[in-house]
């Protein structure tokens, strides 16, 4: 009889404890508690979210229409794959993000009719250690790119567009790392901070160079594949759904360099190159006239809204806004043709087909 007694009391407690896992430490000292507890939030965790679709545009303007003229096609493809690790105070974050496009338009004369819109590879990660109910110590390392070579297309005399390269595979590439804290008050927004921040700008394709302000060494007449600047960094992220239907996503990031490593043309150069009053001809074939260092930045901004019309099909909204100051374009029409920095903008609306797990 007391054996019967003894198996259903051990039945009852091991029932017990496997329904709550907090059973083991109920009769256990303080000390017991807090150790197991500690082992409890020391499992690691690992999560693989991702995502991948295809998006298409189309639009068609008659020859009344005053909004547009002809018509055009797009599409692209986009892949974003992402392993973040989590255990006690450690926030471990990775993410890889790439999109390729193309567009086709009946306005577009010369021999590219299909022309590449969208071109991006970005690899991130992220190491946090948290510190207080908010903040984290982080490390972190950017790497940004394109896949293929970009174009800027200009009438030429026969009134035909002709392509100038200005851009493809590293060319330009830019290395961002970081020492900084990280303020992560919900799973909504988070803000990173840095005053010690690398960057590093790649340029292999000499002729590209002068696009993005490497530097040119008199000596050789060679521009410089390889830049490095030292300075401070902050990046503001917000990820959340407003509704049901609506998803919103937006980074805001800047970089401000503390030591002078960009090139740029010099005031007296550009007034001699637009008004030619300069009596010394051997003026232009004076770099150290023509160039001097400035203090590289950028800011840029990315929005984002997507639209779940179906499980699978969404309408997205994306933009994005920038200024970098070591990236310049050529203007004819403006600053006597010479390549200086402007605000970029693109904007895209497409309908695709997404898939996340």
């Amino acid at each position: 009889m007391k054996k019967k007694i003894f198996t259903a009391i051990l039945a009852l407690v091991s029932a017990n404890v496997f329904a709550d896992p907090s059973a083991i430490v109920s009769d256990a000292t303080t000390l017991e508690k807090g150790e197991i507890a500690e082992l409890a939030k020391d499992s690691a965790v690992w999560k693989f979210p991702g995502s991948f679709g295809i998006n298409a545009n189309q639009a068609y303007f008659n020859d009344y229409c005053t909004d547009g003229t002809g018509a055009s096609v797009s599409l692209d493809a986009f892949l974003n794959l992402n392993a973040n690790y989590v255990r006690n105070k450690v926030l471990w974050e990775n993410s890889l993000s790439a999109k390729y496009g193309f567009i086709y338009s009946s306005e577009f004369t010369g021999e590219d009719l299909i022309r590449k819109n969208m071109d991006e590879f970005i690899l991130n990660t992220k190491y946090g250690y948290k510190v207080s109910k908010y903040w984290y110590v982080s490390a972190f390392a950017n790497l940004e790119t394109q896949f293929s070579k970009g174009y800027n297309y200009v009438e030429d005399v026969n009134g035909q567009d002709s392509a100038v390269a200005i851009s493809e595979f590293f060319a330009p590439g830019y290395l961002k790392v970081s020492l900084g804290m990280e303020y992560i008050p919900n799973k909504y927004f988070s803000a990173f901070l840095s005053p010690i921040t690398a960057r590093f700008t790649f340029c292999r394709n000499e002729l590209l160079a002068p696009n993005y302000s490497m530097e040119l060494n008199p000596t050789t007449g060679e521009y410089e594949k390889f830049r490095a600047e030292l300075g401070a960094y902050f990046k503001l992220k917000s990820d959340f759904d407003v509704t049901e239907w609506m998803h919103f996503f937006s980074t805001v990031e800047g970089f401000y360099a503390y030591n002078k490593a960009v090139q740029a043309l010099t005031d007296e150069y550009v007034d001699w190159y637009g008004t030619q009053d300069y009596s010394s001809e051997n003026f232009v074939d004076d770099e150290s006239i023509k160039y001097h260092d400035i203090h590289g930045w950028y800011v840029k901004w990315k929005l984002e809204l997507l639209f779940k019309i179906s499980k699978y099909v969404n309408l997205s909204v994306k933009t994005q806004l920038k200024y970098d100051n070591a990236e310049t374009k050529v203007l004819e029409d403006k600053n006597f043709g010479l390549p200086h920095a402007k605000v970029q903008f693109w904007e895209t609306t497409s309908l695709g087909v997404a898939y996340s797990f």
